[in-house]
């Protein structure tokens, strides 16, 4: 349990005792992606909003460039997400890291920090595939409070738990060390990232919460979910990093 409070406190104490370093690194660069994503929502469905945020119309119909949107808006915030956790998960360890409010790529292990976050991401979303497969047949036979509340919430804390098991092999890419997901797996066992996976959520559902009371004001909604996908992603990173940390090196 102190294993997970500790992990879990890294993450906060990091972000918040580094707040400006922070905002410097990686702040501008996800404002930037944000806002790309929020003109190409504006000019392909009609309105300023996210890819998770396209809804069919009274007919039932999807705009027709979703698709399109959709696929280019995750590119973008897959490629802010690597910046990010690069340039965070280098600081967090002790790094090099440049200077300015858009720090260049030049030194660092790019293409493989790059690769590893995909294979992560491409891992916990083929878990949710198969969770959201195996929903859909059992939803039927559910009742209605376990259906639509309690199995959404344990499966995020699946796909949370998965991905902190996982997850290590970012940090390590971003040192420019080689870690498999394999690696990862076998160097986070231990009942801590349980009680971890379970703090996250918590956290998780406080962070995101305040987005359903602003679902229907479109500026101040758009605005927090910036502000919250951003301490999201920086004190998920700063997890990642203190679990990289506690695995051993691999001995050849």
């Amino acid at each position: 349990m102190r294993q997970a409070l500790d992990i879990f406190s890294y993450g906060l104490t990091q972000l918040f005792g580094n707040f400006g370093t922070a905002l410097r690194l990686t702040g501008l660069i996800w404002l930037l992606a944000s806002l790309a994503v929020y003109a190409l929502g504006y000019a392909m469905v009609g309105l300023p909003i996210g890819a998770m945020s396209v809804l069919p119309d009274a007919e039932g119909e999807m705009p027709a460039l979703s698709a399109t949107f959709t696929t280019v808006s995750i590119a973008i915030n897959l490629l802010a997400g690597a910046w990010v956790t690069l340039l965070w998960s280098r600081f967090c360890l002790g790094a090099d890291i440049p200077r300015g409010l858009l720090p260049s790529f030049k030194g660092m292990p790019v293409g493989g920090h790059l690769l590893t976050l995909i294979l992560v991401l491409a891992s916990v979303g083929a878990a949710a595939f198969v969770l959201s497969f195996l929903g859909s047949f059992a939803l039927p036979y559910m009742p209605l409070l376990v259906g639509f509340f309690v199995y959404p919430l344990v499966g995020l804390y699946v796909l949370i738990w998965l991905f902190l098991r996982l997850g290590a092999a970012i940090p390590a890419s971003a040192a420019g060390q080689i870690m498999s997901l394999r690696q990862a797996w076998s160097g986070s066992r231990g009942a801590a990232l349980w009680l971890l996976a379970i703090l996250a959520v918590i956290l998780l559902v406080v962070l995101t919460a305040p987005s359903v009371l602003l679902a229907g004001l479109l500026i101040p909604g758009n605005v927090y979910s910036v502000i919250s996908s951003w301490l999201i992603l920086l004190i998920g990173t700063g997890w990642l990093v203190a679990i990289f940390r506690r695995i051993p090196p691999v001995t050849k």
